[in-house]
């Protein structure tokens, strides 16, 4: 009896013992646990030359970007926390080339927001693609850099074939026969060039420039024989594909040029700022050129005030032209690795993703099969009636392709 007695005591004393609540394991110090991922968000950009002025606003959007995503991450208890590697592309493709792989070999960065232009794009690539290292361009727009499986993501700025469909409608609207094109020698300038040619119809005679020009004499001149002997009359516009700074100096030369005054005039997105107008001489000629031009419809999201807001309460001055373009293509490009990791291979199979359901401070993202930004309106406009600023005249709908005058 007594050896019953126990073995039941041995059995009770085992199931308490299996019930009691185990002690946590235990802590580890905190100065042996890394509380503290770092992913590096590489940033390329012309910050010198004719296009330096756009290169340092986009990064102060892109830096924003960062500071705004590295407080929600605290926020949240989160060990990831981002940090910027830049490097100055010169605005050449050499320079851009050089700048992606400085980044990448001195700070690791796998995701690089840049280059600016298509050339830089195009001049990075080989080594982007070689190296699996994801470049989100926010404003790359050259028809040549479309191209579908590599590496390159041109997210928020449509491809340049949408523009130049919209202008050749324009053309073919005011009844325009003849068209004198003077572009930018560069994958930018070209494509925009023959799209625009391929789509209008009539007669176009294209004049190019050498990228960064100190002075544009020659090409203006022969802009106007050419626009001579054409008419010079209603029939015949100009289109200037230039950049800002370009644009400036063929408006001085076009002053005392009695053939380019006696044309209407056409000019890209870059020129649609009221930059241009600053100088009095300037606008009233564009004014009277009936200058047209063809931007971003003026439209907002919920993220568009907020995005100025604490743009100008950071800078203290506001964002400048498609400065906001490289802010979401920041946005886009971290949550694409927050999803993905620090991984250049993974992040160019999430991107497409994570872009898909972006909502930006001008526009919904979506990326077509080239990893091209796809949806489009554009506004078409015209300097305003006291030459302070252009105003929507008309819009293009880039799912129909058709321009409409309001």
């Amino acid at each position: 009896m007594m050896q019953k007695v126990l073995s039941l005591s041995f059995v009770l004393l085992f199931a308490l013992a299996a019930c009691q609540v185990q002690p946590p394991p235990p802590q580890t110090s905190d100065a042996s646990v890394s509380t503290n991922t770092n992913y590096v968000l590489g940033v390329v950009q012309p910050f010198t030359g004719s296009l330096g002025a756009f290169g340092t606003d986009f990064q102060r959007g892109i830096e924003l970007a960062v500071e705004q995503m590295n407080a929600e991450l605290a926020a949240a208890g989160s060990p990831i926390h981002f940090t910027t590697a830049s490097a100055d592309s010169e605005n050449t493709p050499d320079g851009a080339a050089k700048a992606v792989q400085t980044v990448v070999q001195t700070s690791g960065a796998q995701v690089i927001v840049g280059p600016l232009t298509t050339g830089e794009v195009l001049g990075a690539k080989q080594f982007a693609d070689d190296n699996n290292i994801v470049l989100v361009a926010p404003a790359s727009s050259g028809p040549a850099g479309g191209i579908p499986g590599d590496y390159i993501f041109r997210v928020m700025y449509p491809p340049d074939t949408f523009a130049g469909q919209a202008f050749s409608q324009i053309a073919k609207a005011r009844g325009y026969e003849n068209v004198v094109v003077l572009h930018v020698d560069d994958p930018f300038g070209n494509g925009m060039a023959s799209v625009f040619e391929s789509n209008f119809g009539g007669n176009v005679v294209s004049v190019g420039y050498a990228p960064e020009p100190t002075d544009l004499s020659s090409e203006v001149s022969k802009v106007s024989s050419e626009i001579a002997a054409m008419g010079a009359d209603d029939s015949t516009a100009f289109f200037c594909i230039c950049f800002l700074g370009d644009g400036q100096k063929v408006l001085q030369l076009a002053l005392t040029d009695a053939n380019l005054k006696a044309v209407d005039w056409m000019g890209v997105e870059n020129l649609a700022t009221p930059d241009i107008l600053a100088d009095p001489a300037h606008a009233d000629l564009l004014a009277a050129a009936n200058f047209v031009s063809v931007s971003f419809a003026e439209s907002s999201t919920p993220n568009t005030q907020p995005f100025v807001d604490d743009f100008t309460a950071k800078y203290g001055q506001a964002p400048g032209p498609f400065t906001n373009y490289a802010y979401d293509a920041a946005n886009v490009a971290m949550l694409s690795m927050l999803a993905a990791g620090n991984n250049g291979k993974a992040v160019k199979s999430m991107l497409p993703f994570i872009a898909n359901h972006y909502i930006g401070t001008a526009v919904q993202t979506y990326l077509d099969e080239n990893g091209d930004q796809a949806v489009v309106n554009y506004g078409v406009y015209t300097v305003n009636a006291d030459k302070s600023g252009f105003e929507q005249v008309g819009s293009y709908d880039g799912a129909t392709g058709q321009v409409t005058f309001e």
